[in-house]
């Protein structure tokens, strides 16, 4: 499966990553692991890393089947998500899957950001809180 992720209680950020060619099972396979993580989540963050992917095969309709794994993690208390996206193929992706989510569930607590840039796990809490910024684009749930 070209996804996994870790729960770092230290920084309470669900650090997940996807490579190679990731399909709409391979996200909903993590997604599904992530919201029954026994850990409290609440406040936590998930910080998902596309950087390494091939090609990412999810479009509209595949986000519309996400956002019910997302509204689980909504649930648990998880507050917000940051995406880091560097290349412009996934980054266009992962526009229409938080669209998607905010649409269909309401989005997130505290919303999702999108990164071209690699955040550090201890930075990502602060990063969703910061605001956008010229290089990087937010995409917030008012």
């Amino acid at each position: 499966m070209p996804a996994g992720y870790e729960y770092h209680l230290d920084y309470r950020v669900i650090d997940a990553a996807a490579w190679d060619h990731v399909s709409l099972v391979d996200m909903e396979t993590y997604l599904e692991g992530a919201s029954l993580l026994p850990n409290d989540l609440r406040g936590a963050v998930e910080y998902l890393d596309l950087s390494e992917t091939l090609s990412v095969q999810v479009r509209y309709v595949g986000a519309l089947q996400l956002a019910p794994w997302y509204e689980r993690l909504i649930d648990r208390g998880i507050r917000g998500s940051v995406i880091y996206a560097p290349h412009e193929e996934t980054y266009e992706i992962a526009n229409t899957i938080i669209a998607t989510c905010s649409i269909v569930g309401g989005g997130l607590p505290d919303g999702y950001r999108l990164s071209r840039t690699s955040i550090a796990l201890r930075n990502v809490h602060h990063f969703l809180d910061q605001g956008s910024t010229d290089e990087v684009a937010s995409a917030r749930v008012a």
